[in-house]
Order: structure tokens, then sequence, then C-alpha cells
């Protein structure tokens, strides 16, 4: 239907891809293979093929690694192998260290796979046309922008900025500060419950408990924070005028009603799927994330093939394994080295000296713990080190019982600390996203726009977790 043509991310030709890529982006991409042998053939010759490709992942990744990454890796393992050296840690433990963070790098590989039927479905022209009369709305256009980002990350992770700012375009309201804001606060806040985000994986994979036992809590603390970003930005927001339109947009009822019908199919698709997974990991009992590997890398194919979508399918996958996971490379590699780095902390003994300092210095009082891994956590976002690194080292070497902290009031912490942070991080893909789609300052739009919000959230936080008593 006129309107409603099939929305594609714009691809390099695939001509254009170098085969050193193209091979890069297949080696990559067995690590998520390599997990799926994990959980469902495990034994020795399986660690070992998984580690191996780890290895050689990092060591051909990280010579091209740029900035900041670059910087933060190459500490980070020069570190681990200085202290695993040092306190004689056999060879065996030094390649379990290297798959620490095997299970965050998976997630972060294949859910990108569920974004292509939504790519192929026209969805975001029809949401377009469904939004357009009340995106000129200040007050709907920020929350509006914030939870469409926010829904639609839940499955698209980063995808989703992109999306949400093409169809903030076809508003009369032009701010940049209140599109960024929107955007970024709507996506972090989505990283505090998602089973589909790299967070998730890694506390789910290191701490004893279930999605299901901390995703009502964790979506509570999502709406406080979209809430929290309203009242915050509630100025701006009163100060901003639709721009006079130069064009004017109409549509047909048919259209409008066709339209409907694609969001309606959007949400629809979007529930299938993480009750898909629900019932997969109920009915097999294997772990959630191992459920979400299987559902994204099967789901969006047979959505595709029903839609009669196939060829898409193929070409969107085409160019995720040859374009878009060479593009992750440097994230990849943090994630390898900062799960390394967390193995040998653990074996110098670090972890139970950080556990000491925490009883001796905080004792039973739990607010004083929570706020002290939560700041460790935004300061080290402030110089440019991915929170990843900080959780990591948190979730692999803490025992939460011994801080007193239950452990759904760990992992809650650590993803609401991780996700809020990613707000002020230069380093995070999302604010070098948002500041080249935008075309500000990328310390502005970090830390200017954001550094009060992350400081009130994180006030809120540890006593919204007090006040819940898990």
């Amino acid at each position: 239907m006129k309107g409603l043509a099939t929305v594609s991310a714009q691809q390099e030709p695939q001509s254009s891809i170098k085969s050193g890529e193209k091979v890069q982006g297949i080696l990559i991409g067995f690590l998520a293979i390599g997990f799926i042998l994990l959980q469902v053939f495990p034994g020795d010759a399986v660690n070992l093929f998984v580690s191996m490709i780890s290895l050689a992942v990092m060591i051909w990744v990280l010579p091209g690694v740029r900035g900041s990454t670059l910087f933060i890796s190459v500490f980070l393992l020069i570190s681990a192998v200085f202290l695993m050296i040092y306190h004689h840690v056999p060879a065996e433990e030094w390649l379990k260290s290297i798959r620490i963070n095997i299970t965050l790098v998976a997630i972060f590989l294949v859910v990108p796979l569920l974004g292509i039927p939504v790519k192929t479905g026209g969805y975001v022209e029809a949401l377009k046309i469904v939004l357009y009369k009340k995106m000129n709305e200040p007050y709907f256009f920020y929350f509006g922008t914030s939870f469409l980002t926010h829904i639609l990350g839940v499955v698209l992770n980063i995808g989703s900025v992109s999306i949400v700012n093409q169809l903030t375009a076809a508003s009369n309201i032009k701010s940049p500060r209140l599109v960024a804001n929107a955007i970024n606060r709507g996506f972090v806040t989505t990283i505090f419950w998602s089973p589909y985000f790299s967070a998730m994986a890694l506390v789910l994979s290191q701490l004893p408990i279930k999605w299901t036992s901390i995703v009502m809590y964790s979506i509570g603390l999502a709406i406080i924070g979209m809430l929290v970003s309203l009242l915050l930005d509630r100025k701006q927001i009163n100060a901003s005028k639709p721009v006079e339109a130069k064009t004017v947009n109409e549509w047909d009822e048919a259209q409008y009603t066709y339209a409907r019908k694609k969001v309606t199919e959007l949400f629809t698709y979007l529930i299938v799927i993480t009750a898909a997974v629900l019932l997969l990991e109920f009915l097999t009992g294997y772990s959630i994330v191992l459920m979400i590997c299987f559902v994204s890398l099967l789901f969006p194919l047979f959505w595709c093939v029903f839609s009669k979508e196939g060829t898409h399918y193929m070409h969107e996958f085409k160019n995720h394994v040859y374009i878009g996971i060479p593009r992750m490379k440097k994230e990849i590699v943090l994630f390898l080295i900062a799960g390394f780095f967390s193995g040998a902390f653990i074996h110098a003994d670090l972890s139970n000296r950080l556990v000491s300092f925490i009883q001796t210095v905080f004792g039973s009082f739990h607010l004083g713990t929570s706020f002290f891994l939560a700041s460790i956590v935004f300061m080290t976002a402030l110089i440019g080190i991915h929170p990843i690194v900080v959780v990591t080292i948190y979730v692999t070497s803490l025992t939460p019982e011994l801080i007193g902290l239950s452990p759904e009031y760990f992992a809650i912490l650590l993803l609401a600390s991780w996700g809020i942070t990613n707000t002020v991080a230069p380093a995070t893909a999302v604010n070098n996203l948002l500041a080249n789609l935008l075309k500000v300052d990328l310390f502005e739009l970090s830390i200017r726009w954001n550094i009060k919000y992350v400081i009130i959230m994180l006030i809120i936080i540890p006593f919204y977790l007090e006040l819940l008593g898990i």
C-alpha cells in the first residue's frame, strides 16, 4: 500500500565489503554458536573450542580498536595477565576466565536478528502515520519518544535509537536536547528489565536468580526513571513550540486503518517472542539466555517466511554477519577482556579484600553499600570506562549475601547502575550514535544534559530497593 513501503536500514553494497570483514564477522559469530554448544553439549572439548575462538577474536580485533576503548582494553588485559602470572594461576583457569562473558557476547550477537522483521515489515512508516498528528504536542512528543524507544529497545537494542530518531523527524518540534534526552533515557531504562540485553544476560548467568523474580521490580524502577526524566525536562518541554511545517502530510482513511493494523502487528510480534522465550524456558528447563538465542535465530526467520519476506530476511541476515557484527567488534573485545580481567581479579584474591572493605566500612548499612557500589560505576563511566567493566567485576567476584544484599537486590542494583550511567558515559554506543545523528557535542549530550538526572536516579535506586524489602 502507498506510504507503507518496506523500510530497511541503509546498507553497504555486498561487493564493497572487504573479505577480511566477512571472515571476521563469521569468526565472531562463532562465539554465539560456542555459547549454545556450551549449554547443550558441555564438556572439555567444547570449553577449549570456545576459549580458542575467544582468544582468536581478541588477538585479531584488538589491534584494530581505536580511542578510549583501546586504552581501557589494553590496560585491563595487561593487568589481568600480570595478576595471573604473579599468582601462578594454572592455564586451565586462564582459559576459563576468557569464557566468563561469553553469555553476554552471545546475546549481543544474536538479539539484533529480532529486529529484522521490524526493518522489513513496514512498521516504521506505519508508526509515523499513526503518531503524526500527536507528535506536535510537546508532552506527547517527549513522553511518546521516550516510551517508543523503550518498547522498541526491548528487542531492537540500540537499533531503536535510529528508528525513533527517524520518527521524530516527522514532528514540527525541533529540539535536539529533547530528542536526545527522551531517546537516551527511554533506551537506558530498558536495560533495567529487558532479557534481550547483555546486562541482563551477564547478571542472570552469574547470580542464582530467574528473570521472572526481578522483572516486575525492574519495570517499576524503569517507570520511575521515565517519570523523573519528564519532570526534569518539563521546562524545556513547555518552552518548545512546533515550527510551522513547510509541507503537510495527509493520508486517507484506508492508509490510517492499514497503519494501525501494522502497529498492532508489531506489538503482537514483541509480545509473542517474549512469550515464546518464557514458554521454552519453562518446558525445557534450560536458561532463559539460551532460549533467547534460539528464538533470536529461528523466530524472525519463521515470521519473515510467513509474511512472504524470506528474501529480505536472508539479505538482512547476511548484512548482520558481514557488516553489523564487524561494527560491534570493539564492544565484543571489551566484553571478553573485561571477563578475563574479572577472572584475574578473583584469582588475585582482590574480591575477598573488596568484600572485607565493604563489611568493615558499611557493615549492615545496606544503603551505604548500595551507594558505594553505584557511585563507582558512575565515576568510572564519567572518565570513559564502559559500565560493563565494573559490573562484570562486581557480579563475578562479589557474593551478595556477604555484603548484606539479596541476589535479587544486587541484580537490580547492578542493572540500574549500568543503565543509568550509560547516559553520562561518553564511551557508550548510544551516546556516540545520538551525537552523530543530532549533530551535537558528545560531552554536552552525555554529561551536561544528563548529570542531574543520573545523580537523582542513583539516589532513588537504593531507597526504592530498600522500600521493596527484597
